[in-house]
């Protein structure tokens, strides 16, 4: 089942609760983030005598039912440090369930969210990510606020085989020096994102020269020539939104950034290479853009299907 979020956050370092939020949303078993609106920034509703707030919406495929769903964030919010003193009151954190695939009523929830109609700083970032979504807006003081996942416009470069194999037994399964130009191009100058596994791919086992490379693991400590962040939120903190970002590999790094991907250049080899990972499947959130064929290859370019 498909839901719609909306987070806020006006206590606190705001962004970063945004930021662990999102993460651990992302963790709930049988969650999918599938879109992460742009940040915004809105006088606080209902009390207004408090801090701004930051707000967002996410788009998510769920299995648990919306009461299970409810109960795990929820739970977030408890565990993030809201503090439930007052109605619409400051906090750390608030997730709500904005929208679903079909309508939601019970004793401890309604879906659409009562309130939705009223609030701009829903509307707006749902609509971002929900362009089918139609509303009148209130005229509430709301504006773009710098530094949500979707501002790194992060771009996933990857080679597989017919079946969507990325490699075998820790290796890349195919070497094509058209492909290699081809991720040279992209690459040079720019920022690479990946992880400890992809690592071990490069030449010498190095971070490839002329980018800045980023890897994304928990127990490395030190690389030279490498930038190490053990978790997705502070990912986040040191990416630049004026930056080229891509994102390079292992199988579990596109996994988990490819709700925050727009564009996605894949190298597909018409063969079977015995992989024993895979991409995941982007088909429900991209569309095909352009193709380039190779006598041995195609390099296909996706762009996302929703969003700005």
């Amino acid at each position: 089942m498909i839901y719609f979020l909306g987070l806020g956050a006006n206590i606190g370092n705001r962004i970063f609760n945004l930021y662990r939020a999102i993460d651990e949303i992302q963790k709930i078993s049988g969650v999918e983030i599938l879109q992460v609106s742009s940040f915004y920034e809105t006088a606080a509703w209902g009390l207004q005598d408090q801090p701004d707030f930051l707000n967002a919406a996410i788009k998510i495929s769920a299995e648990p039912d919306s009461l299970k769903l409810l109960d795990e964030l929820q739970k977030i919010e408890t565990d993030l440090g809201r503090v439930r003193r007052e109605h619409w009151g400051a906090r750390t954190i608030d997730i709500d369930i904005l929208r679903a695939d079909t309508e939601i009523k019970n004793d401890r929830l309604t879906v659409p969210h009562p309130y939705l109609y009223e609030r701009d700083f829903a509307m707006i970032p749902l609509s971002e990510i929900n362009p089918d979504f139609k509303f009148e807006l209130k005229g509430d003081r709301i504006k773009k606020f710098a530094g949500s996942p979707a501002d790194f416009d992060l771009k996933i470069v990857a080679c597989v085989d017919k079946n969507c194999g990325l490699g075998c037994e820790g290796n890349l399964i195919f070497h094509f020096p058209e492909d290699l130009k081809h991720f040279r191009s992209l690459t040079i100058g720019n920022t690479i994102i990946f992880g400890r596994k992809t690592l071990a791919t490069f030449p010498g086992q190095k971070p490839l020269e002329k980018r800045r490379n980023i890897i994304l693991s928990e127990t490395l400590k030190n690389v030279d020539g490498a930038e190490i962040v053990k978790n997705i939120p502070e990912l986040w903190r040191i990416l630049k939104p004026e930056d080229k970002n891509f994102v390079v590999g292992g199988a579990k790094i596109y996994r988990e950034l490819l709700p925050f991907t727009s564009e996605i250049f894949l190298t597909v080899v018409n063969s079977e290479g015995c992989p024993d990972v895979f991409m995941p499947d982007f088909s429900a959130e991209f569309k095909p853009a352009e193709t380039k064929i190779f006598p041995d290859f195609e390099i296909r370019k996706y762009i996302r299907k929703q969003g700005k």
